[in-house]
């Protein structure tokens, strides 16, 4: 029970630390709300301004509990001496109809109570789990942030993250959960101001129930994600443009949008063409400043840290050797075409009903969103549209159920406005009951259709109180929970754990690096293709013939030129040895050679330290124009280029050039002739050499992942030694 107590306090104190910062804030800015509409706009600026203060003791390095708990004590005891607790005058709203108090009350209050609960149930969602309370775990034992090159998520924004920070220290993982849950619980009271506010009460509070009662909602908002965080400001901001209130307030939660996550700019978009079409351009001047203070910091950290604002997207405008373009490049086409998305007339009804291919559903309520377009009747629901359609134009870039939680807030308005006022309290109360955990599985049996994707099944109480301890229910309910028990427990501190696949690495404190996530770890997986495919193995040595000449430097062009359509266009142009010759005489690599490629230059060293287990990759699709060149400032006599390479890069092809003395390049060849090689019999042996001398300790395995299979028949070969195998999961250390 202690343990349940630690976790509501660390939600309540940085809910509190909020709210308390909101107040000061919202004395200081002249506005017109309510009583209602004071504490949750506190609550929000609040958020922002505690974000920002937590941001700074991470980048100062200060991270520690004592340090949080006094923090906590002074942003109260602040708040207190400023009078910021003090009841207000202030008008009230007019008061919400008797229909919809006697609908909309208990069904907040039903499900607020369930939602509490299953947020502080210990946390086993997929990315709550693993990176973002992951990378908050390394902060946290770091005491501040720092260069993480082994996860390129930790480079995104994390605004809500900076709020996860100080609730961990207290409460770890369900704290986290708890204060996203708080923005959850939020909505639906933001729309029944809303209403009240804009003589809109009944569509407002069905909105409300309509956009809390969503399985995604309340599934996505019990975890320690942030798309509910989104949703929340987003409505806010359109809540402050409708109510024209000061700037700088909407400017700071716009700001906060995107300190939270990239996508929400658009919230900062929609403020300013608010502006811009009533000509109120001090006011977008004012509401961009207020929004700077939470966008830059994340900018100029990623910038020092990663050498690109925008990490890890825009790595084309940005190159860095942390994440690669070619991933970029591959996740971004595969967040837009789910694997088992056939086609387009999949996608409404498992956005809807079943879930399981887009991770998670809206509930059959909003299979009616298309009547929605009656909204446009009324000038609210024209501009609510709008929103909605705005916030939803970057659902294109990843087609997941969850990315169009924050345009939900706004459909929801729009089908609620657009539907007769008295069928909404009957849509609202069905929409709840159908939804309810774990009513969805039961209706999907009852018709035929096999269970639905993620959302709530259960009630957790256990659990969430602690009655059971968290180490019984997440190794009975989570597969990926036993992974990373299996590190902490088999590893020692410090070490560095390669894993094909990504972990919780929120329950364990070592560091685990999954393949596709960074520049570093994919070089590592692909050390590891290396043994394992032939094609991917440097068994072939195009040569460069021509006549013998003085040269200054010399370069290999790609010259494919490719249409994207073309499948070997998606082929990476590797080098495992550049050799160069004259006669039969190998040039010895000079120290005052200076070598470069394009792309990643921060690789180009593994195809000139004489060892045909490493490689240059491009790390870029196959695009006319990349380069490796060898510069050496002096003249060298050659005849012959030789690149020891793999075959499986299809679509490259290759022209060697050279400079003259005379400071001209020119042609000496344009193809290569190919031939075979020899290669190393014991290549298992020496990536696991490679690994080590890149500091990595053990590697993990899933016995249906990419390596498993081969690890366990030839362990002796890898020389490895396995620690430990459960559930299918195995751990090995590198000797």
């Amino acid at each position: 029970m202690s343990k349940a107590l630690s976790i509501l306090f660390g939600a309540a104190s940085t809910i509190a630390c909020s709210w308390a910062l909101g107040r000061m804030l919202l004395k200081r800015i002249p506005n017109n709300f309510s009583r209602e509409e004071y504490n949750l706009f506190a609550y929000l600026s609040g958020s922002a301004l505690f974000s920002l203060i937590v941001f700074a003791a991470a980048a100062a390095q200060i991270v520690y509990d004592p340090v949080f708990a006094a923090l906590t004590l002074a942003i109260l005891l602040l708040a207190w001496r400023d009078g910021a607790f003090r009841k207000l005058s202030l008008d009230l709203l007019p008061p919400l109809p008797r229909l919809w108090r006697y609908t909309f009350w208990p069904v907040y209050a039903v499900f607020a109570a369930v939602l509490v609960i299953c947020a502080m149930a210990p946390e086993m969602s997929p990315d709550g789990s693993s990176y973002h309370l992951g990378i908050i775990g390394l902060y946290y034992r770091h005491h501040g942030m720092f260069r993480i090159t082994t996860n390129m998520y930790a480079s995104l924004s994390q605004g809500l993250e900076m709020l996860f920070l100080n609730a961990w220290i207290f409460g770890r993982h369900s704290a986290a959960a708890l204060v996203h849950c708080s923005f959850l619980l939020a909505v639906p009271l933001r729309f029944l101001r809303f209403g009240q506010r804009f003589q809109a009460p009944a569509p407002a509070a069905a909105a409300g129930l309509f956009f809390l009662c969503s399985p995604i909602a309340m599934i996505d908002g019990t975890s320690a994600y942030n798309d509910i965080a989104v949703a929340c400001l987003l409505f806010a901001i359109f809540y402050l443009a409708e109510l024209d209130a000061p700037p700088v307030l909407a400017g700071l939660l716009a700001g906060f949008a995107f300190a939270v996550k990239y996508t929400a700019f658009l919230g900062l978009v929609y403020l300013l063409v608010r502006y811009a079409l009533r000509r109120r351009w001090r006011a977008a001047l004012l509401a961009a400043l207020a929004a700077a203070p939470s966008i830059l910091p994340w900018l100029l950290r990623n910038y020092l840290l990663y050498r690109n604002p925008f990490s890890p997207l825009f790595n084309r405008f940005f190159p860095n050797p942390y994440v690669n373009l070619s991933f970029e490049q591959d996740y971004v086409e595969l967040m837009r075409r789910y694997p088992d998305i056939q086609g387009w007339w999949q996608i409404p009804l498992d956005l809807t009903i079943s879930g399981r291919l887009l991770g998670g559903f809206l509930g059959p309520l909003f299979l009616l969103t298309p009547l929605a377009i009656f909204a446009l009747r009324k000038p609210l629901g024209r501009r609510a549209l709008a929103a909605a359609l705005l916030f939803a134009s970057v659902y294109s870039t990843n087609i997941g159920t969850r990315f169009l939680i924050p345009a939900l807030p706004f459909a929801s308005l729009s089908l609620a406005l657009a539907l007769p006022a008295p069928v909404l309290p009957l849509l609202a109360v069905a929409h709840a009951v159908s939804s309810f955990p774990d009513i969805p599985s039961t209706w999907s049996k009852a018709l035929g259709r096999e269970e639905p994707g993620w959302h709530l099944t259960e009630i957790p109480i256990r659990p969430a109180l602690r009655l059971e301890s968290e180490d019984s229910w997440l190794s009975r309910k989570f597969p990926g929970y036993t992974a990373a028990r299996l590190i902490e427990w088999y590893t020692p501190p410090g070490s560095l754990v390669f894993s094909d696949a990504p972990i919780p690495e929120s329950y364990t404190t070592r560091t685990v690096a999954a393949s596709f996530q960074s520049a570093r770890n994919e070089r590592v997986a692909d050390l590891l293709r290396v043994a394992l495919y032939p094609e991917m193995r440097p068994v072939a040595a195009n040569e460069f013939k021509f006549s013998a000449q003085p040269l200054t430097a010399v370069r290999v062009v790609q010259t494919s030129n490719l249409a994207p359509s073309v499948p070997q266009s998606n082929d990476i142009w590797s080098i495992a040895e550049f050799r160069l010759f004259h006669g039969q005489n190998e040039l010895r690599r000079a120290p005052q050679w200076r070598i470069d490629s394009r792309p990643n230059p921060w690789g180009i060293q593994y195809a000139f330290d004489n060892w045909l287990l490493t490689r240059w990759r491009a790390c870029a699709r196959v695009r006319y124009g990349q380069f490796v060149e060898v510069d050496f400032h002096r003249t060298e006599t050659l005849d012959r280029i030789r690149l020891e390479m793999s075959v499986d890069q299809y679509g490259v092809n290759m022209q060697a050039e050279g400079r003259s003395p005379n400071g001209q390049w020119h042609v000496l060849s344009k193809e290569p002739a190919t031939s075979g090689q020899p290669i190393p019999l014991d290549l298992r042996r020496l990536v696991t050499a490679e690994l080590k001398l890149n500091g990595f300790t053990h590697v993990l395995t899933f016995e249906h992942d990419a390596f498993g299979a081969d690890f366990r028949e030839h362990t002796a070969l890898w020389n490895v030694r396995e620690l430990a195998a459960r559930e299918g999961f195995h751990i090995y250390k590198l000797e």
